[in-house]
């Protein structure tokens, strides 16, 4: 899968989360990981003007000229985001091997078909059916999080201590402390800087092409909207419009 990007805190609690997420990486390399859907985004059809790809779950909506497409990922597709899983910023990899995602994971596409300037940004909102309302975690997010990982008293390592204080890591991330070769979170940094949807300017006939990264979905939501935003079209006068792009989906979890 390839990613037509040019350049580029929520809370405490997700900080926590991608430490234990990486340090698990490196804790388990002796089993290969195994990746299984589990839990995955489908989409609701019925929308007016939206079109469903059967095949990938992605939905389109194409207005004025501007076409955008949405795909949610299931563990097996953010696993083949990386040739190591290991270092993969996206997933967890437990030390059995079992593989699940730590976020809630689209691939987005801006098309603009035949418009004299599209203005694309990077901002998108989830809502589910539970009335809870996601922003989508920037780069300057994860480059946050990044930066503080380095231990002091230890340069090549890090330390994840256990998030007691939040009872949903620890039914996810059940591991108490690990350690970890810092120099595999520089792979993990490049991924996210060359993988995230940025803001840009897109002619006639260009795409431009990234994920929306949100906190992972609680297991009780069903029902749940996406919306872009801050879709303009800039008209050869200088005027603007602005358009806004909403997709539904549900979450399903699959019975064993």
């Amino acid at each position: 899968m390839t990613y037509q990007i040019l350049t580029n805190g929520q809370t405490k609690y997700a900080c926590f989360g991608i430490l234990i997420l990486i340090s698990a990486l490196v804790a388990g390399c002796a089993i290969t990981p195994r990746p299984s859907v589990e839990i995955y985004i489908a989409p609701i059809e019925g929308h007016p003007n939206a079109k469903v790809n059967a095949e990938t779950g992605a939905v389109t909506v194409q207005q004025k000229g501007v076409a955008v497409t949405l795909e949610p990922l299931d563990e097996v597709e953010l696993f083949a985001l990386t040739d190591n899983p290991r270092m993969n910023p996206y997933l967890f990899v437990r030390g059995n091997g079992a593989v699940e995602p730590i976020y809630t994971v689209f691939e987005v596409t801006v098309h603009n078909l035949d418009t004299p300037r599209v203005l694309a940004d990077d901002a998108a909102v989830l809502i589910d059916a539970n009335g809870a309302q996601y922003g989508n975690l920037p780069y300057d997010y994860f480059e946050a999080l990044y930066d503080n990982l380095e231990s002091p008293q230890h340069p090549s390592t890090t330390i994840a201590p256990y998030p007691n204080y939040y009872p949903t890591f620890q039914r996810y991330y059940p591991y108490y402390q690990t350690y970890l070769d810092v120099a595999a979170l520089e792979v993990g940094r490049d991924v996210v800087q060359a993988s995230l949807f940025t803001s840009g300017k897109l002619f006639p006939g260009a795409k431009r092409r990234g994920l929306l990264i949100f906190d992972r979905l609680n297991m009780d939501a069903t029902e749940l909207k996406v919306i872009l935003p801050e879709i303009r079209i800039v008209r050869s006068n200088g005027k603007q419009d602005k358009l806004t792009f909403k997709f539904d989906f549900r979450q399903v979890i699959v019975e064993k």
